[in-house]
């Protein structure tokens, strides 16, 4: 029996014999073949980390320069858009975008733009929709020169921005260059700036003080020397310490007595009203002229506010509107204002138009809705523009600049009839602009 086991011991698998024979062979291979085999294994991955590395850099640097490019072009075709609408000529047009454009730089350089025609990097045109509202815009370049010349209309400003061999600025330089045997890239960048049609409200002023007359600068009947000579003149009278006036007399007889015997001016005296129905009119001369579709609507207040016509095409329809309203009474602007956006409320309202709402006033508020409060409503509610216009030393220019920046917009100032004229025929002209591309 212990013969057996003798004889047979040896041919048993012992559980740990194997591994410590193992364990031996490793313990004589040479540090060496496992210190070269660590060597080649990082010999090949580190180069691939490197053109991981590089290519990653590449690309960031590339996408970073493009999306600088796209920023200095849509500014630079946003202001030439702007110009071209507000001033209506290429070269204000091409001022504006080159100016623009420099302040912003690519790659660490301001974008540069060339004015001249053949370069075509700043190329005036149309735009359309193919398929109908909603649709894709395209952009038909036309003659720069044809447009200066006013032989042809545009509406639109396409600015070609490039970093590329042809253009001021170069080429960009990679960061790690000779990568995929490039050592640069050029980056091009296009951008359109459309005018876009209008649907405008005209609020407009008809209280009583529109009758009044429009002062040179420095001038005012309102002081104690004119009343004393009206006195003397018996268009007022004088008892308790104060001027009130005569039997058959009001302000507007008193304002051109004034005008005519105190001053001695030389010049027919202008009453505000009618300085007010000529820049009106000179604001739809300009938009005859626009190669927009715009429709005009009239709202007006004095104490109440009136919607006076609808939206309209026909401009002849809202001049209708403004000949047949009388002067008399407070200056309700807000509640102007709240017949004003009836306009962008009724069915003629076009879903794609931009909405505008020019609100006009010679003096303040004093009666109904805090046109601010209205304003700061809209601004909630509707997207749309206000712009202010206040005529006169005695407007409030401070909360007119107010209700116009509560909706996006911009506040004039006339003092005479023809600062007024021009400051219609300004905002005739400021155009919205579309960035399409």
């Amino acid at each position: 029996m212990n013969e057996t086991l003798r004889n047979t011991a040896p041919n048993e698998k012992q559980p740990g014999t194997t591994v410590n024979a193992l364990h031996r062979r490793v313990q004589r291979m040479p540090r060496g073949r496992r210190r070269g085999s660590v060597m080649a294994l990082m010999a090949f991955i580190l180069p691939l980390l490197a053109l991981m590395a590089a290519f990653c850099v590449n690309l960031a640097h590339m996408q970073l320069t493009r999306t600088e490019l796209i920023v200095a072009t849509d500014a630079a075709a946003r202001a030439g858009g702007r110009a071209f609408s507000e001033e209506q000529t290429v070269d204000a047009a091409k001022d504006a975008a080159v100016a623009t454009a420099l302040l912003n730089s690519v790659d660490g350089m301001p974008l540069q733009l060339r004015r001249e025609d053949a370069a075509n990097e700043i190329e005036f045109g149309s735009t359309s929709q193919p398929g109908g509202l909603g649709s894709r815009y395209y952009f038909t370049k036309v003659s720069t020169s044809d447009v200066a010349a006013n032989q042809v209309i545009a509406s639109a400003v396409r600015v070609n921005g490039r970093r590329d061999s042809s253009s001021l600025g170069g080429v960009i330089p990679l960061v790690f260059p000779k990568f995929f045997s490039r050592d640069y890239f050029e980056p091009t960048q296009r951008s359109v700036a459309m005018q876009v049609d209008r649907d405008i409200s005209l609020v407009l002023d008809r209280s009583g003080s529109m009758e009044w007359l429009t002062w040179p600068d420095g001038d005012s009947p309102w002081n104690y020397d004119v009343y004393a000579e009206a006195a003397d003149a018996g268009i007022l009278y004088r008892s308790r310490g104060g001027y009130y006036y005569s039997r058959g007399e009001d302000q507007a007889s008193f304002e051109r007595w004034a005008w005519d015997n105190y001053f001695d001016y030389d010049v027919p005296p202008a009453v505000k009203w009618n300085s007010l129905v000529d820049a009106v009119e000179a604001f739809f001369d300009v938009l005859d002229d626009t190669p927009q579709s715009e429709q005009a609507a009239i709202a007006s207040y004095a104490s109440t506010g009136s919607r006076d016509s609808w939206l309209d095409p026909d401009f002849d329809v809202a001049m209708n509107a403004v000949d047949n309203l009388n002067t008399g009474g407070g200056t309700g602007i807000g509640r102007g204002m709240r017949e004003g956006i009836k306009h962008f409320q009724h069915a003629n309202a076009r879903p794609f138009a931009s909405k505008t709402m020019v609100v006009m006033t010679d003096g303040n508020h004093n009666t109904g809705e805090d046109p601010l409060d209205v304003a700061r409503e809209f601004a909630s509610t509707y997207n749309m523009t206000i712009h202010t216009v206040t005529f006169g030393s005695d407007a409030n220019q401070s909360d007119m600049h107010d209700v116009a920046a509560a909706c996006n917009g911009k506040h004039y100032h006339a003092e005479s009839g023809e600062q007024l004229i021009a400051v219609f025929q300004e905002i005739a002209n400021n155009l919205p602009t579309l960035l399409t591309e």
